[in-house]
């Protein structure tokens, strides 16, 4: 009897064991996005068959899915862009923690070296928010997990500050935070970026080691649109010393998926999840005085004028 015991507690340990990070899952996702749809300029044809791509698997993981579409212009002609919205809805009050990814690249140019298959910037980043979202499926959360991919993100962030500004008042004021990933599959350090200086303590304050926290200048990836909002939120990139940002293919033809590291992809996935479970457990109950959210334009409040201006 005693042994018995023993043994249905040992198994219910290992049930609750948490899921692990798998990076050759989330290589793999980069690997398809990379090489077999390949570029993914906003409003294209392919950035189109990585949106439906990317809705299936999220489906897959059992999250409830929505494809959001937004209106921009490029080279004078009216374009459809899309983000992909996967969702577990949260206990009431508990507001909501955003991870994101962008999954556009940017459209090559005729005649010079620019533009390619995107799989640092960004398949690898998109690897690792599917990944992540998978380890998390079936974890509990008190407050709402939501994963955005972003279209046109290499537009001006035009999928990101589209989707902030259509954030629903009351889930706005609730906003926990939000984390982004972006060329996170080549390099040795794992960098937290964030658009704020009040923001530093937000990235200090995730159970992610070892890690460096450095500003960003001018609002380069999808989190500032959030930062901008006065969200917290910050950039996990992986950089290695002298090699620019995102690594030495940045926006070109050899940012293909033979260049990716596992190493990097491993470290940066690990940091996401822990980062995730940690702002999903110490969330606390928010208090939102309703009264006011009819009041509240449409249009989101960003920043001041001072907090946009060049640093």
């Amino acid at each position: 009897m005693l042994l018995l015991l023993l043994l249905l507690l040992a198994g219910t340990a290992r049930a609750a064991a948490p899921e692990p990070f798998d990076p050759d899952r989330a290589l793999d996702h980069a690997r398809y996005l990379s090489e077999t749809i390949g570029d993914r300029p906003a409003g294209s044809t392919g950035e189109q068959a990585a949106a439906g791509w990317i809705a299936a698997r999220f489906e897959e993981l059992g999250y409830t899915v929505r494809v959001q579409p937004f209106n921009f212009y490029s080279e004078g002609q009216l374009r459809i862009g899309m983000n992909v919205i996967a969702t577990r809805t949260g206990q009431a009050g508990y507001g909501t923690i955003y991870a994101g990814a962008h999954y556009d690249t940017v459209k090559r140019i005729a005649g010079i070296d620019y533009g390619g298959p995107g799989a640092n910037d960004n398949a690898s980043g998109v690897g690792v928010l599917l990944e992540a979202a998978r380890v998390l499926a079936t974890e509990t959360v008190t407050p709402t997990l939501t994963f955005v991919a972003f279209g046109a993100e290499e537009l001006g962030l035009t999928g990101s500050r589209y989707y902030v500004s259509t954030l629903p008042p009351w889930e706005w004021v609730q906003a926990e935070s939000m984390v982004n990933f972006d060329c996170v599959g080549i390099g040795d350090q794992l960098i937290l970026y964030v658009d704020r200086e009040q923001d530093k303590a937000f990235a200090a304050a995730l159970p992610v080691a070892p890690h460096a926290i450095d500003r960003l200048w001018g609002g380069a990836s999808d989190q500032a649109s959030f930062a901008d909002a006065g969200i917290p939120a910050v950039l996990f990139s992986m950089d290695r010393e002298g090699s620019g940002p995102c690594g030495p293919n940045y926006h070109r033809s050899t940012d293909t998926f033979d260049t990716l590291e596992r190493p990097a992809v491993e470290r940066t996935g690990q940091a996401a999840v822990d980062a995730l479970r940690y702002l999903v457990t110490t969330a606390e109950p928010r208090e939102t005085n309703l009264t006011f959210l009819p009041f509240l334009s449409v249009q989101r409040i960003y920043a001041t004028e001072a907090e946009n201006a060049p640093r």
